[in-house]
């Protein structure tokens, strides 16, 4: 009961800070790494430090375009495109219950996707980014555009 208390009280002051922060993003190039900061909030399939990273998402076809992907991530709920572009797409997905929001940003280049999903707020995720990530890749190999 102790521990549901504290994890009770650590939610609700993380509720309690503010949504409005933008994402401090990375992508100053088309180029730049999309890597992670030091708090456990964030994934990446650029980064090398094995608690953010993710395996690569290696498209089918270079023909496969940034709409293509935006279709597929905008079947998630609450999810809405920020910034896009030929080989950039931001997106915000705002969970259901104390409506946190997190940044995805995923940059194409030839068949790569580079992919970063962080949280706006708090220390750590819960692992939501990296089952965020996960659910995509699944959507995304049922649609036959990226590669298992």
């Amino acid at each position: 009961m102790q521990k549901f208390i504290s994890f009770a009280m650590v939610i609700l002051l993380t509720s309690c800070s503010s949504q409005s922060k933008s994402m401090e993003s990375n992508q100053t190039s088309p180029h730049a790494p999309m890597l992670c900061s030091s708090k456990p909030n964030c994934v990446s399939t650029q980064e090398t430090r094995k608690d953010y990273q993710v395996a690569p998402f290696v498209l089918t076809s270079s023909d496969i375009s940034l709409s293509q992907i935006e279709t597929v991530a905008l079947s998630f709920p609450r999810t809405e495109t920020i910034e896009k572009n030929d080989d950039y797409l931001h997106l915000t997905f705002t969970s259901l219950v104390l409506r946190f929001t997190d940044d995805v940003e995923i940059v194409k280049e030839g068949i790569h996707l580079h992919i970063r999903s962080k949280s706006r707020v708090g220390h750590s995720d819960f692992g939501v980014n990296r089952e965020r990530l996960q659910k995509l890749r699944t959507k995304l190999l049922e649609q036959n555009l990226i590669q298992p």
